[in-house]
C-alpha cells in the first residue's frame, strides 16, 4: 500500500526514545544491559558526552521487536484518548492494544501483550547525562523507568481481554510530552511497513532528520542506533543487512531515494508528497493548540480527531466552532456536526460574534452577583504578589499598550479553554494587559485583593502559559499604576 493512499494521522513519541536504542532487534534476548555512548552538541558548541544504558530484570529481557510494537501501540493508545493526562496515568484494555497492533483474538495475544506490558514496566534506564530533559534544559544524570502498569481485572469494562488496567507513566518520561520534547510518527506508515527494521528505521529517520527533508549519517553509527546485532565490520554487509527495510520505505513513498555519498555513509530523501501532507498534520506545540484540542474532545470528539482537526485548520478555527455547538439546536450528533462544521466551515449567522475580550458585559455583570472579592489580602509564601504592590487608587488612566492587551487575551482565552468560564469571578473581566517589554508581560489590576486572588487560583497556570509562548525566563508581573515603578511578580514567574 502506498502511504500516499493512507489517512495520516501523527502519534507522539518522547524524543529520547527515539533516538537512543530502547532494546535490539535480534531473535535472541541477550539479558544483559545494553549501553550506549552518547555525544550531545548544544546550542553555544558545547560538547556533552554522556552514556544511555538500559537494564533488563532478571525475570525479563531487554526489548525485541514485538516489545516496539506494544510500545508504540501504547503511545496510539495514548493519542487516541487525547493526549498524555497531565498525571500520566492511562486507563487500557488488552483488547484495545491488541486492536491496535492487529493481532488476531487469543489467550496466548493477551498473554504476549501483557508480559511486555510488564517488561516495559521493569526495564531499567541509566542515563549519564544522556536524556535531555527539555523543561530543565539539560541532560541529566538518573535511573528511572519508562512506566509502572497495574492489572486489575476487576475494573468495569468487561471480562478479561476488556477490563481495564492502568498505566502511569515516569514524571521525566511525562515531563517531556508536556514541554512538547516529542517526535510525530505517522500510525499508517508505521504499521504499513511489514518488517521491524523499516520500522525503527522509520521512527529513526523521523526523530534524526529534525523536520528537514533529508538526513546524512555514518552507517556504522546507523547500526550502533538501530541497533543491529551482528559482527558487521564491513559497510558493505550492514548495507545488505538494511536493504530489504530499505526497499520497504521507498515501496511505501516515505522515502524518495537513498544514496551512499561515500562508502561508509548513507544519506536519505523524503519524497515530496510525504512532506507536504505531514507539514499540514504539524503541530506548533502552543498552549492555544492544546486547549483547542481539549475543548474538542470534552465535546465528543476522539482525542486523535481532535489534533488533526487543529493541526489542519489551526486553533482559533476550530475554538469557534466548538463555541458555536452549544447555541445549535435540535443536533442529534454533536460531535459529528462539530467535525463537519470545522471541515466545511459552516457560515454562523446566529454566532455571537467573537472578541478577544475575557467576559461579555452579560456574564461580568451575572458573575459580578453571584461571587464578591474577599477582603481577605493573602500572603502565599515565596511570591512577592502578597504585598501590595502599589496603592490602591489609580492617580489617572494608563496609556494603552495593545500588544500587551493582545498578549494578555490571547493567555486568558487558553485559561478559559484550560479551565472553564465559571472558574473566573466577575472582577476577572477588569483586569487588562498594561506593558509588554521583550518577555516580561504587565498585568494592570484594579487593586491589591484582586492582585492576591489572581496570584493565588491562576498564578501558576498563566506563568507557565506565558513561559511556553514567551520563554523559560518570562516574568509575569502586576501592578495597580503602570506610572508607579513598584511590581509584584506572579507565583512562579520568578527564574
Amino acid at each position: 500500500m502506498s502511504s500516499k493512499d493512507l489517512p495520516m494521522q501523527l502519534v507522539k513519541l518522547e524524543s529520547n526514545f527515539e533516538e537512543y536504542p530502547l532494546g535490539q532487534l535480534g531473535k535472541k534476548p541477550t539479558g544483559k544491559p545494553l549501553s550506549f555512548n552518547t555525544k550531545n552538541v548544544l546550542e553555544d558548541g558545547t560538547v556533552i558526552e554522556g552514556e544511555w544504558t538500559l537494564i533488563p530484570s532478571s525475570e525479563y529481557h531487554e526489548p525485541l521487536g514485538f516489545d516496539f510494537d506494544v510500545y508504540f501501540a501504547v503511545a496510539e493508545l495514548v493519542e487516541r484518548n487525547g493526549g498524555m493526562p497531565e498525571d500520566g496515568v492511562v486507563d487500557f484494555s488488552l483488547y484495545e492494544l491488541r486492536e491496535i497492533i492487529g493481532l488476531q483474538p487469543g489467550g496466548k495475544t493477551y498473554s504476549q501483550i501483557r508480559r511486555s506490558l510488564e517488561l516495559w514496566a521493569l526495564l531499567g534506564i541509566r542515563s549519564k547525562r544522556a536524556f535531555w530533559q527539555h523543561g530543565e534544559c539539560k541532560h541529566i544524570t538518573d535511573f528511572f523507568r519508562i512506566w509502572d502498569v497495574t492489572f486489575d481485572d476487576s475494573k468495569k469494562g468487561g471480562g478479561g481481554d476488556r477490563a481495564l488496567h492502568t498505566i502511569s507513566f515516569n514524571q521525566r518520561y511525562r515531563r517531556n510530552f508536556l514541554d512538547n520534547y516529542i517526535t510525530g510518527i505517522s500510525s499508517e506508515v508505521y504499521w504499513g511497513l511489514s518488517s521491524r527494521l523499516a520500522r525503527r528505521l522509520y521512527r529513526l529517520i523521523e526523530r534524526m532528520r529534525a523536520g528537514g527533508g533529508c538526513y546524512e549519517i555514518d552507517i556504522f553509527e546507523w547500526k550502533r542506533r538501530i541497533p543491529l546485532m551482528g559482527n558487521y565490520s564491513k559497510p558493505s554487509k550492514i548495507k545488505q543487512k538494511l536493504k530489504k527495510a530499505h526497499d520497504e520505505l521507498l515501496s511505501v513513498e516515505f522515502l524518495s531515494q537513498i544514496e551512499f555519498p561515500a562508502n561508509d555513509r548513507v544519506r536519505y530523501l523524503l519524497s515530496d508528497a510525504f512532506l507536504s501532507e505531514r507539514r499540514v498534520l504539524e503541530l506548533s506545540g502552543s498552549e492555544e493548540e492544546f486547549a483547542a484540542i481539549r475543548l474538542l474532545a470534552s465535546h465528543g470528539l476522539r482525542g486523535d480527531v481532535a489534533r488533526d482537526l487543529v493541526a489542519k485548520h489551526g486553533p482559533a478555527h476550530c475554538t469557534r466552532y466548538a463555541k458555536a455547538l452549544p447555541h445549535q439546536k435540535n443536533l442529534r450528533n454533536p460531535a459529528g456536526w462539530l467535525r463537519k462544521a470545522i471541515e466545511e466551515g459552516f457560515e454562523l449567522p446566529d454566532t455571537p460574534p467573537q472578541r478577544r475580550g475575557v467576559l461579555s458585559s452579560k456574564e461580568h455583570d451575572e458573575a459580578r452577583s453571584l461571587i464578591q472579592p474577599s477582603d481577605r489580602v493573602v500572603h502565599p509564601e515565596n511570591s512577592e504578589a502578597a504585598s501590595d504592590p502599589v496603592p490602591s487608587e489609580h492617580p489617572g488612566p494608563p496609556a494603552p499598550d495593545p500588544k500587551a492587551q493582545e498578549a494578555w487575551d490571547s493567555l486568558v482565552e487558553v485559561l478559559i479553554a484550560l479551565q472553564g468560564r465559571k472558574t473566573l469571578p466577575g472582577w476577572f473581566g477588569d483586569f487588562e494587559g498594561g506593558h509588554l517589554e521583550n518577555d516580561t508581560l504587565t498585568i494592570l489590576v484594579p487593586n491589591s485583593t484582586a492582585a492576591n486572588h489572581l496570584n493565588d487560583n491562576f498564578g501558576e497556570d498563566l506563568t507557565r502559559l506565558w513561559r511556553g509562548r514567551a520563554g523559560t525566563a518570562a516574568v509575569l508581573q502586576v501592578t495597580t499604576d503602570l506610572r508607579v515603578g513598584k511590581r509584584a511578580v506572579l507565583r512562579g514567574s520568578s527564574t
